[in-house]
């Protein structure tokens, strides 16, 4: 049985993800040592190994924050409306808006990853995407496509836009998520 954290720890453990987040940012993955994440924070290492025991699970808190984050973010906008239609665009623009406004967050977890860390928090992202979109087509609100293909054509969009809005931190964020909810949205419309 796993003991419950007090706010005062659950607070250190979040600036501790947070000095991870800048340090992975400035320095890089190889550079991101627990003394340098200490340093960071205003801590001291053995409060960073008090709190984490390891600087894996440092790194494996920090992928798992950002994924559930997202989801979180996402799920309240993709909830506020009721089509199948203004469903898929929350998704997409709520992903999106997401990814840009946590672009440090999301450039480190690129870094874990690419480096052997933990690659994702487990969840599948298309298989609700999926679903979906067969109910909008069903509902009559979308056309006719394989509906699984749809769902990983527009992941592999949001993916490739979590890297290429890290990497151009003044791209007009607005014009490529606008850009994206058009084009999905002809490529599903009604024939």
């Amino acid at each position: 049985m796993q003991k419950s954290i007090t706010r005062t720890q659950r607070a250190r453990r979040e600036d501790i993800v947070s000095a991870a987040i800048v340090v992975i940012n400035r320095e890089g993955y190889a550079a991101a040592s627990v003394e340098r994440i200490a340093k960071e924070a205003e801590t001291s290492k053995s409060t960073i190994l008090y709190h984490f025991k390891t600087k894996e699970a440092i790194y494996e808190e920090l992928v798992i924050t950002l994924y559930q984050n997202g989801a979180s973010y996402m799920t309240e906008r993709i909830m506020a409306v009721e089509t199948c239609r203004d469903k898929l665009r929350a998704y997409l623009s709520s992903n999106l808006h997401f990814i840009a406004e946590h672009a440090a967050h999301v450039n480190a977890v690129h870094w874990i990853q690419e480096n052997g860390g933990l690659k994702s928090d487990g969840s599948d992202a298309v298989t609700p995407l999926t679903t979906l979109l067969s109910s909008g087509q069903k509902a009559g609100e979308f056309g006719s496509f394989d509906p699984v293909v749809m769902a990983l054509v527009i992941r592999a969009v949001v993916d490739g836009a979590s890297f290429h809005f890290t990497t151009h931190p003044n791209l007009d964020f607005e014009h490529y998520i606008n850009q994206a909810i058009q084009l999905f949205e002809k490529a599903t419309a009604l024939s």
